[in-house]
């Protein structure tokens, strides 16, 4: 050996083959797992057993309202009374009906909903009073109010009866 000179280590040598063998094996390991669990998850989707569980879950669904009669006016007509006492969910759930009818039996008005929301009494109700006069088939409002208060229009005022209940 030349004086000066330091020998090259065989285990150098081998630590730098050994390290990208094991990030090669890392990373098949991991494209594998991530496949088998692609191909798992495609196969349960079809399994027959999981789409019996699937329905047996739907069909336990009771529906929210129990109205006598279903009649395509209890879809697209506002009740009179806005009191209910479901919770959001159940209102989510009620208001994720896609209608089946491309055609309707009626003429369709277009219609502006308004949602007021405020913790009391309504700023500028008078405006909106004005605002509103001479168009109720135009626009449906909604008045979203703190639980505690109780609202004061007089019948006359197209937000009489409009408060929906806060939770």
């Amino acid at each position: 050996m030349e004086e000066g000179k330091e020998p090259i280590s065989a285990n150098k040598t081998n630590l730098f083959r050994v390290l990208p063998c094991r990030l090669l094996v890392f990373c098949l390991l991991f494209l594998g797992v991530g496949v088998g669990l692609s191909i798992i998850s495609m196969y349960s989707v079809r399994f027959p057993m999981v789409q019996q569980l699937a329905t047996k879950a739907t069909s336990a669904v009771q529906p929210l309202f129990q109205d006598d009669g279903t009649t395509i006016g209890n879809f697209i007509r506002p009740p009179s009374n806005l009191m209910h006492n479901m919770n959001d969910t159940e209102l989510l759930w009620r208001a994720s009906f896609v209608p089946q009818i491309k055609d309707y039996p009626f003429k369709r008005v277009p219609k502006i909903a308004f949602m007021f929301l405020t913790k009391g009494p309504l700023p500028l109700a008078p405006l909106w009073d004005r605002f509103f006069k001479g168009h109720e088939e135009l626009y449906s409002i909604y008045v979203h109010a703190l639980p505690s208060y109780t609202a004061g229009y007089p019948p006359s005022s197209p937000f009489y009866g409009r408060q929906i209940p806060s939770q």
